[in-house]
């Protein structure tokens, strides 16, 4: 199976041939999640489409070791996937965790980036509140649970560690919105209307004058069942980088 090896390995699959798009799920999902969403399917005509499980997911490794979920840490783990692949480069699109991975990149290697596509991640407020304050890993997971158990049902007690690190270190989100406005690299945001998150995520895109990608869903029907617009649009963001 191939793997990214640095000090945390990650699993991987490609698609396709061409310039390099690189997606990068949310939390409880993994690589296949895209090839659910038909992104993978759509992107791979034209493009080299690589689609790894992101630490503590899928048969990537899941220690408990925090370290390995550092922003940093996952954004080298990024890099070190386009090396590893033989690219220099990359457009990467990223959704809600992996959206907030898209945002660290932009930050720690903008110069290895083409483009990037910010997805269900509000990069100024992080991640939603929750019923007391700061949304808390574990309600988050009951949440999950009642709510969308077919993404939930593979969290052994041994993978749980693994996420709640991934978890503690978006909680420790800073606003990105400094960085992306001064990024060169072309940047656009892409939310689904019924996302608690939409109207910030969009009004923000807006006022700074980056595209916005409007889809049906909401968080995570937005991303695993993007209507027919949404692709179109996701495709004509990459040929139009990719024809500069």
């Amino acid at each position: 199976m191939p793997y990214s090896s640095d000090n945390f390995r990650w699993y991987y699959q490609t698609e396709g041939s061409g310039p390099l798009v690189v997606l990068l799920h949310g939390l409880l999902m993994n690589g296949q999640s895209w090839r659910q969403s038909g992104l993978v399917q759509a992107l791979s005509k034209d493009y080299c489409v690589a689609y790894p499980d992101l630490p503590g997911h899928g048969l990537s490794d899941k220690t408990a070791d925090s370290d390995a979920y550092s922003l940093r840490v996952q954004a080298s783990g990024v890099i070190k996937l386009i090396d590893t692949i033989g690219y220099e480069k990359a457009q990467v699109i990223g959704y809600s965790s992996g959206a907030w991975l898209t945002a660290g990149l932009l930050q720690y290697y903008p110069d290895l980036l083409s483009s990037a596509l910010i997805g269900g991640w509000d990069i100024v407020n992080g991640l939603p509140q929750g019923p007391d304050g700061p949304l808390k890993f574990d309600f988050f997971m009951s949440y999950a649970r009642k709510t969308a158990p077919e993404l939930a049902s593979w969290v052994t007690p041994d993978a749980e560690a693994g996420l709640s690190a991934f978890f503690h270190s978006l909680s420790q989100h800073q606003p990105m919105d400094t960085v992306i406005k001064q990024s060169c690299v072309p940047v656009a945001f892409w939310a689904g209307k019924d996302d608690p998150g939409y109207s910030s995520i969009e009004a923000w895109a807006k006022e700074n004058e980056f595209p916005f990608l409007s889809g049906n869903g909401d968080h995570v029907t937005a991303m695993l069942q993007p209507d027919s617009l949404t692709l179109h649009q996701i495709q004509a963001f990459i040929n139009q980088v990719c024809s500069k």
